[in-house]
Parts: structure tokens; C-alpha cells; sequence
């Protein structure tokens, strides 16, 4: 394989570092760039900036950005829209025109399930649904992201791969990091961590229709997801690239209720809940039909969604307590 100069902007993240250290293992050079770095010691050239603030100042040469810096919480687009389309879009095509400037050709960019709005509630979703009326501003802004790469490649040559994550799960198999994020966002982080402290879990909205009445999504190993950068690569080193791939768990999709009950026997401990009214902008069924991307770069998961709360609970009882 090829080896690559590769950006990451939003290195230091839960899903940059797990993509940065899957990229170095398989012997790229690796530079990330993130407003808040949140671990030194990692195998990478470090800038502590905004992703738009370094591509105006600094010219270093990359053949490759992978594009992972996002305002990413969907309750917070829908009360403060203008911070995403700022940041996720007006910022991005800056980016772009940047990376033109300095001769790089290459972008993988980390868009979202969420693109596909309503469409989740009639069964997995396939890479050829059309938008469908996105329900948030965060999903929005992904939809823009992507018309923007689409058009910059017909008109200027860019050679993109568009991931749409389902949603990223589960820490560092070794337990070397996992996410760090405080408070957390992401469901099974804060599952964990409140069965680690005895806390209860909130559930939003148990009236939607579905089995048991909570919300079902497709949850994706984040080791997976890492892997799935490497297998793209060789898209831009056979010409085969401008692809744009849904990058789920590969199962019909897990609810919350069902997230609870197989945190409880994994981790030993019945979780307490609290039932909540709806978040706005919650779809009610997100679930990746994910056959392209296994047909086209020979990527297929290799955990489950108990692999990944197991490593979730293990990283979570390791960050909070130090051992």
C-alpha cells in the first residue's frame, strides 16, 4: 500500500485518535490539527488551533485531509443553528479553497447517518436515498458538507470519499483511549458512566413507534469505523475514489431500551433510568444497510454492540478512576 501525509483535523478527538493511531500502524504519516488537544503523548505532529485558522496561516504539503472537526450535538443545532452553519459549512469551504491553494487533492470527510432524516422508519438506509428533509440543523449542515465536496470535485479535480457514521461506539479495544469528552454526549459513555456512578440514565422519549417505543440506531465500533479510513486509501490509490459509503454496525439496529438492558448484564449491574420527554430533532429509526462498503473496499465490522460496550465500560471505569 501506498503510504500517505495525512491531516486529520479534529485529531484529538474519540473517533481522530482512534483513526490516528489505525493510520500509523499501517505506516502513514499522521498530522492533526484540533482546537483542544486532549492527549499529548500520541504518535503525531501536533497543532493546537481551529482546523480553518491553520489552513489560512500554515502551508504544509498532505496529499490527504481526512475531515473530522464538527459541531456535532443535534439538540444544541436546533436552539443555536448559526454556531453549526459557521463552523461545519462556512469554515469547511474555506477549508477546501485552502487545500486547493496548497495542491491537495484528497479529502475523507466524516458526514452522518443523520442525513437521511425520516427515511430511517422504513427500513436500512442505502447510499442512493436522496435527502430527505433532515431533522436538525447538525444533519443540515452534513447534507451542505457533501453537496460542497461533490461540487469542488466536478469543477476542480478534488478526490473525495464521504463516510456517513452511524453512531461511534465503544472505546480502544486495548483500552489505550476511548472517549474522554466531559460532560459526554455520546449514549453508551453516559450509559457507563452513570451505572459507574450509580446515577440514573436519562431516556428520551419512549413514545416513539417502535418495538418498545424508544429510539433504534445502528451503533458502529469505533475500532471499525478507524478501519475503514485505511481501506479507503487505496480508493485514491486506484483512481476508484469519489465514493460516499454509510459506515454502520451491520445489525437491524439496537434501542435504547435494549442499550440498557445489555449494559446491565454485561457490566454485572442493572442500570437506574429516567424517563424524558423527546429531544427535538431525534429521528426515531437510523439503520445503515452497509453492503457498498463492503463490496467496494472489503470493509466489514469486526465487533458487535456488546464488544463495544464491553470496551466502553472498561475505558470508563479506567478514565474515572485512573486504573
Amino acid at each position: 500500500m501506498n503510504k500517505h501525509n495525512i491531516l486529520i483535523t479534529g485529531g484529538s478527538g474519540f473517533i481522530g485518535t482512534q483513526v490516528l493511531y489505525e493510520l500509523v500502524e499501517h505506516g502513514h504519516h499522521v498530522t492533526i490539527v484540533d482546537r483542544e488537544i486532549k492527549q499529548e503523548d500520541v504518535p503525531a505532529i501536533i497543532f493546537e488551533e481551529d482546523y480553518y485558522d491553520f489552513f489560512k496561516t500554515n502551508r504544509y504539503r498532505y496529499d490527504t485531509v481526512i475531515h473530522l472537526a464538527a459541531e456535532h450535538l443535534v439538540e444544541q443545532s436546533v436552539s443555536e443553528p448559526e454556531k453549526y452553519y459557521t463552523n461545519n459549512v462556512i469554515k469547511m469551504k474555506g477549508m477546501l479553497d485552502c487545500m486547493l491553494d496548497t495542491g491537495i487533492k484528497n479529502i475523507i470527510f466524516s458526514s452522518s447517518g443523520n442525513i437521511y432524516g425520516k427515511q430511517g422508519q422504513y427500513g436500512s438506509l442505502s447510499e442512493d436515498k436522496l435527502y430527505y428533509d433532515p431533522e436538525n440543523p447538525y444533519a443540515s449542515t452534513k447534507v451542505a458538507g457533501e453537496l460542497l465536496i461533490k461540487d469542488y470535485s466536478k469543477a476542480y479535480g478534488l478526490k473525495y470519499v464521504i463516510f456517513r457514521y452511524f453512531n461511534a461506539a465503544g472505546a480502544d479495544p486495548a483500552c489505550r483511549f476511548g472517549y474522554v469528552q466531559r460532560p459526554a454526549t455520546h449514549v453508551i459513555p453516559i450509559l457507563c458512566n452513570k451505572i459507574l456512578k450509580g446515577e440514573k440514565f436519562p431516556i428520551f422519549g419512549t413514545d416513539y413507534d417502535t418495538v418498545d417505543g424508544t429510539c433504534i440506531r445502528d451503533y458502529v465500533h469505533v475500532a471499525d469505523l478507524a478501519a475503514a479510513h485505511t481501506k479507503s486509501l487505496n480508493l485514491f490509490n486506484t483512481n476508484k475514489a469519489n465514493q460516499t459509503f454509510n459506515i454502520g454496525g451491520g445489525s437491524l439496529g439496537v434501542s435504547v431500551q435494549e442499550l440498557v438492558q445489555y449494559a446491565g448484564k454485561i457490566v454485572g449491574k442493572e442500570p437506574k433510568v429516567q424517563e424524558s420527554s423527546r429531544r427535538p430533532g431525534d429521528p426515531a429509526i437510523l439503520v445503515a444497510d452497509i453492503r457498498k462498503a463492503e463490496e467496494l473496499m472489503g470493509w466489514k465490522p469486526k465487533y458487535n454492540i456488546r464488544d463495544a460496550i464491553l470496551h466502553a465500560w472498561n475505558w470508563e471505569k479506567k478514565f474515572e478512576t485512573g486504573h
